[in-house]
């Protein structure tokens, strides 16, 4: 091939290769027809879109009034309850003084008792001594008049030797026998004396 040769066939390619077509000169107008039912459509779409914007957000009020009808209620209950509590706890506070002064009166009378139980104690001791006490005076006040019994009987039968050592055994009892018992004794002794 020659260089004559080689722009020929460029001017060829160039004539050959269609030039580009514009796309606003291909497109035909749109008609009023078409163009008023787009515009139906689109207007039909945003209604569309609006009502069910509309309906959501109308759901969602009543949703939001229900919650908070809700929430009132249950403000209420509590309120009720609390007040309830409240009542109840007051109630519970009146009965626990209540319980702490009759705790007081109680602790009171079982001081009082533990008192009252010492002195009884205490008598029921002296008591208990003061009976033994005359437990042994009786003993001895019959021991006494034993003793003088069989005294008399040494004296009736002149036996100084019994008599003495009854005597012996009935002086330190001597003070437990009536005044003539005593003045008795006091004879019989005297009579053992001169006899000795």
């Amino acid at each position: 091939m020659t260089e004559q040769s080689k722009p020929q066939e460029q001017n060829e390619s160039t004539v050959a290769q269609p030039a580009p077509a514009d796309p606003a000169k291909d497109r035909a107008p749109i008609s009023d027809e078409k163009r008023t039912a787009l515009l139906r459509y689109m207007a039909i779409l945003f209604g569309v879109a609006f009502l069910l914007v509309l309906l959501t957000f109308l759901i969602q009020l009543r949703d939001s009034k229900q919650t908070i009808s809700e929430l009132n209620k249950s403000n209420a209950s509590a309120l009720q309850n609390a007040g309830k509590l409240q009542d109840e706890n007051q109630a519970l506070s009146a009965a626990n003084a209540t319980l702490e002064v009759q705790v007081e009166d109680l602790e009171a009378q079982v001081e009082d008792l533990e008192e009252s139980k010492e002195r009884l104690e205490k008598t029921q001791s002296q008591l208990e001594q003061e009976l033994e006490d005359a437990n042994q005076k009786v003993t001895d006040t019959q021991t006494a008049y034993v003793l003088l019994a069989q005294a008399k009987t040494a004296a009736a039968e002149e036996d100084s030797e019994t008599l003495s050592t009854v005597l012996e055994q009935l002086n330190p009892l001597v003070e437990l026998l009536t005044a003539d018992d005593q003045a008795t004794v006091a004879q019989m002794q005297t009579q053992l004396d001169e006899a000795q």
